[in-house]
C-alpha cells in the first residue's frame, strides 16, 4: 500500500455516497459529517431498477411508471445536493438505471471515490434483505473503504467526536499487517483512542494451553500496534473469549466505541476464520458507524506478511 493511497483512504478526498433514496433522512447526515470531518467533496448516487432486466421484484413493477419514478429521484436528489451545499460541502448527484453494486462499483472507479457510505436505517430495507445483499456486496467488491451504519445507530451520535474511540477487529491471519496499518491511520488521522481487538472462540479458560495461546496472540497484537505510530496515545490490545460476532458487538457497545473497523474478503462476505457469513448480524447489530475494507485492496504487488506463518502457532483450546 503506498504512502498516498493510505492517506486518501484515511482521509478520503471523495466520498461517494449509495441511497436507495428512502434512507436520506438517516444517510445524509452521515455523508455530511463524513464530507465535512475531512473537508471532502461528496457525490450522492441513486441506481434506478432497470425494468428490463429478468431478476426484478415483481412488488416494483406493479402500477410502476419508470418517467415518474425517475422525475422523483431527480426532485430528492438535488434536494439534497442543495442541502449538502448549504452546509458548505461541494456536492454534485448521479442518477442510473441498472445493477445497483455494478453501476456503483463502475461510478467509483470513475469517480477515482476514497470512500463509500452504503447502509440503511428504514426497517422496510432491512425486511427486504437489501441492505444485507448490496452492503455485503460491496465489502467484498469494492477497492476503496465502505462505511456502513445499521438500524442501532442513532443519528446524532454519528457525529467525528474530537476524541473518539475505535474498535478494530484483528483476525490475525495473513492479512492483518496491511489492515492494522489503515486502521491505525485512521485513528492517526481522527487523534483517536484505537484498541485492538481479538477473539479466542470456544476456549476453556481452565486449560493448561489457554495462558500461552493468549500470551501469544496478545504479541502477535503488539506487533501490529506498532506497525504504525498514532500520535501520543498507545494503542490497546484485547484478546477476548467467546463467539466473534457476539465478543465484538458486545466489546464495542462496553466501551462506547464511535467506529469498528472490519476485513472483508474478496471471496466471502467476511473472512470465514473471523466472523463467518455475519456482515449483516454485525452491520444490523453495530451501535456504530462500521468501516470496511477490502483486504486483497490493501496491498496491491506486496508480499504476504509473516504474520501468517506465526497465526499457525496460535491454537484453539475447544471444549472437545
Amino acid at each position: 500500500m503506498s504512502t498516498s493511497q493510505l492517506r486518501r483512504w484515511a482521509s478520503p478526498r471523495r466520498i461517494l455516497l449509495a441511497t436507495d433514496l428512502t434512507d436520506l433522512g438517516f444517510m445524509l447526515p452521515v455523508a455530511k459529517q463524513q464530507a465535512l470531518a475531512y473537508k471532502a467533496e461528496l457525490r450522492i448516487v441513486h441506481v434506478l431498477p432497470n425494468p428490463n432486466a429478468s431478476l426484478i421484484d415483481p412488488v416494483l413493477m406493479v402500477n410502476c411508471d419508470p418517467a415518474r419514478t425517475r422525475k422523483s429521484a431527480e426532485t430528492k436528489l438535488e434536494k439534497a445536493v442543495a442541502e449538502t451545499q448549504a452546509a458548505g460541502i461541494r456536492s454534485s448527484s448521479h442518477l442510473v438505471a441498472g445493477d445497483t453494486v455494478t453501476e456503483i462499483i463502475k461510478l467509483s472507479g470513475e469517480w477515482k471515490a476514497d470512500r463509500l457510505i452504503a447502509g440503511s436505517h428504514g426497517k422496510a430495507k432491512f425486511h427486504l434483505h437489501i441492505l444485507g445483499s448490496i452492503a455485503e456486496s460491496l465489502f467484498h467488491h469494492m477497492d476503496i473503504p465502505v462505511l456502513s451504519a445499521g438500524p442501532k445507530v442513532v443519528p446524532g451520535e454519528t457525529s467525528v467526536r474530537r476524541h473518539m474511540r475505535i474498535v478494530f477487529a484483528a483476525s490475525l491471519d495473513h492479512d492483518s499487517r496491511r489492515m492494522a496499518e489503515f486502521a491505525l491511520s485512521v485513528a492517526e488521522v481522527h487523534g483517536a483512542d484505537i484498541t485492538l481487538l481479538h477473539v479466542l472462540p470456544n476456549v476453556v479458560s481452565a486449560h493448561p494451553t489457554t495462558g500461552p495461546v493468549r500470551a501469544n496472540v496478545n504479541r502477535m497484537l503488539e506487533d501490529l500496534a506498532a506497525v504504525r505510530r498514532v500520535g501520543k496515545s498507545r494503542p490497546v490490545c484485547e484478546v477476548v473469549y467467546g463467539q466473534p460476532t457476539e465478543s465484538i458487538l458486545a466489546y464495542a457497545k462496553q466501551h462506547a466505541a464511535d467506529m469498528m473497523i472490519l476485513g472483508a474478503s474478496a471471496h466471502y462476505a467476511f473472512d470465514a476464520r473471523f466472523i463467518p457469513g455475519t456482515a449483516y448480524r454485525v452491520l444490523c447489530e453495530s451501535p456504530c458507524p462500521v468501516l470496511v475494507l477490502k483486504q486483497e485492496s490493501a496491498w496491491h504487488s506486496v508480499p504476504r506478511h509473516s504474520t501468517q506463518d506465526r497465526n499457525a502457532h496460535v491454537e484453539t483450546v475447544t471444549t472437545d
